[in-house]
């Protein structure tokens, strides 16, 4: 996980991706306690490779997350967004309880990547009892239907899945700073990368 953290990390930089800046907001929260603590709060445990994540950077603002300059450009980490703040996380994981649709909640599923919709978020599946262990899910019911669909099947493949989209120049950044995307060419790249993601196929 550390090597595949330091490779995105290289290579973010080297596409002059401005996201890295932003992905942050809690850099003096973000030991190893306060991590755990806050998944804690919901009765849920953060797997280590979620630890790690979040240790190497805690994740973007409520602004950077919902508030984009320009809707079809977002300045983002890959085409599904960014990754959620963890307390921001946590909070909307509490909100989500209070509402009969986002039944998802009792499968210990939590936001951890924002594309700007609110109501739509990408989920981590924290059920250690679970087949679907640490894999990421959709949720968009004019998508995906009234179920979360699987969309990266483990946090390593979700950032190999981005490394892998840069260095074939899927992504790139264009002079304005905003994530450009082929999205047949992610699609058919996300699918091999991820065979247990039923949403590709």
């Amino acid at each position: 996980m550390k090597e595949l953290i330091k490779e995105l990390e290289n290579i973010l930089i080297e596409n002059g991706n401005p996201i890295l800046d932003s992905m942050d907001v809690e850099a003096s929260r973000k030991s190893e306690e306060d991590i755990k603590n806050s998944f804690k709060s919901l009765g849920l445990e953060c797997c280590p490779e979620l630890l790690e994540l979040y240790q190497w950077k805690s994740g973007c603002d409520r602004k950077t997350l919902f508030e984009f300059e320009d809707a079809y450009k977002p300045k983002s980490l890959c085409s599904f967004g960014n990754l959620v703040a963890y307390p921001i996380s946590a909070e909307m994981y509490k909100e989500y309880l209070q509402e009969d649709e986002y039944w998802f909640t009792n499968d210990c599923m939590v936001p951890i990547i924002s594309y700007g919709v609110y109501e739509d978020p990408i989920l981590i599946n924290l059920n250690s009892k679970s087949k679907d262990f640490k894999a990421i899910f959709y949720y968009s019911p004019g998508i995906t239907g009234e179920n979360p669909k699987k969309i990266y099947d483990t946090i390593e493949s979700w950032l190999e899945t981005i490394i892998q989209c840069y260095k074939s120049h899927i992504y790139h950044i264009d002079n304005d700073g905003y994530l450009v995307c082929d999205s047949d060419a992610e699609a058919e790249l996300t699918r091999k990368l991820n065979p247990n993601s039923e949403f590709w196929f």
